[in-house]
């Protein structure tokens, strides 16, 4: 860990424990949690291309209505991500260990115009932005070692979950859907540890996706900092948020 990192880390908890000594009204924790809710659907979808702005989102999850001159399938796609949200959610009120069959439940809940191919991994070899992610005969495998390796001891909790979270989309284990599935073990995880989910905006994508082909190793030097740095600068502003409420 980094002199910075530590620094960012210690300043995260000293937030994370403030935030636990603070009761919120209820009205007002419920008016933070759906506007969250429904900026996590528009800013996960939108890093990957989807049309809609934040408030056809809404519109369309809460009213099912259909946006003219946009794509079905950016419609479907937000209602996925919006299905596989609450599972998301489930998982972590029951506090289920994220293993294979919980990534392929999720993958499958969130790719409802691909039923054909959602919750199975590929099985075919791709290219994304020039790197060629696992081949695809060996996806089984290296998830089966990723869901398998127990965390760290001597490593804070942010940086073992960025840290899989590299992982997990450096194999992309499935044809469609891996960032958007990886955001939400990402989250998952981090509720699980007592920390508040987060938003990788639109506006952070360049940042997100440098941090991604950090650690891609394509000079043959990956790096996990760039993206665990993200991840709590990140989490540090969400409980700024919080506090502030």
């Amino acid at each position: 860990m980094s002199d910075e990192l530590d620094v960012l880390l210690r300043e995260v908890d000293k937030k994370k424990a403030e935030l636990g000594l603070k009761e919120l009204a209820l009205d007002v924790e419920e008016a933070y949690k759906e506007r969250f809710f429904y900026d996590k659907v528009f800013h996960s979808n939108a890093i990957e291309g989807n049309s809609l702005t934040r408030e056809e989102v809404e519109r369309v999850l809460t009213t099912d209505v259909v946006i003219p001159e946009k794509l079905l399938s950016d419609h479907l796609s937000v209602v996925g991500y919006r299905d596989a949200m609450l599972l998301a959610e489930r998982f972590t009120r029951e506090g289920t260990r994220i293993t294979e069959h919980e990534i392929k439940k999720l993958h499958y809940r969130m790719l409802i115009d691909r039923q054909d191919v959602s919750g199975e991994y590929r099985s075919y070899n791709l290219m994304i932005h020039g790197h060629r992610p696992t081949s695809y005969e060996k996806v089984p495998y290296k998830m089966l070692q990723l869901c398998d390796a127990r965390p760290s001891e001597t490593a804070h909790p942010i940086e073992s979950i960025a840290y899989f979270h590299l992982r997990l989309e450096k194999i992309h284990p499935f044809g469609d859907g891996n960032g958007r599935v990886g955001r939400l073990i990402l989250n998952t995880m981090l509720e699980q540890n007592g920390y508040p989910s987060i938003i990788v905006a639109v506006e952070e994508k360049k940042r997100y996706f440098e941090a991604l082909g950090a650690y891609d190793g394509l000079d043959g030097n990956p790096q996990v900092k760039p993206m665990q740095s993200l991840v709590a600068e990140l989490v540090s502003h969400q409980l700024d948020e919080l506090l502030a409420l």
